[in-house]
């Protein structure tokens, strides 16, 4: 009976290892090069087509916006004051980190043949 329960186990670890191995490898040979491109349409310009509406779409709404310019005379705007503080530089850190800090004790290193 531990001869059946031995090769009932082996069994079941080759197939844990089949199973694994093809995962593995339609992972990362399974897929065809268009669907490796993250998700993104690539046609042989570079660029979709729905890409390039939607860029187009885009510039032509930054063409038609329009930016009032009475907003910098508003009297309200004019009021308005920078309380904005200029950070000096200030040192980051040491020149090298893992050197011993100054008046702390270190251990030395005994001698190449040295023996305790």
């Amino acid at each position: 009976m531990n001869t059946q329960s031995s090769s009932m186990k082996t069994w079941i670890w080759i197939i844990v290892i089949v199973v694994i191995g093809g995962g593995i490898f339609f992972y990362f040979y399974g897929q065809d090069s268009s669907s490796n491109t993250g998700g993104i349409g690539v046609t042989a310009t570079g660029a979709s087509s729905v890409d390039q509406t939607q860029v187009l779409s885009l510039l032509n709404q930054i063409r038609l916006l329009h930016i009032d310019s009475q907003l910098f005379q508003d009297p309200a705007y004019t009021k308005l004051y920078d309380y904005s503080v200029d950070i000096p530089d200030q040192a980051v850190g040491r020149s090298n980190p893992f050197a011993p800090l100054p008046g702390e004790a270190t251990k030395s290193k005994p001698a190449a043949g040295a023996t305790r």
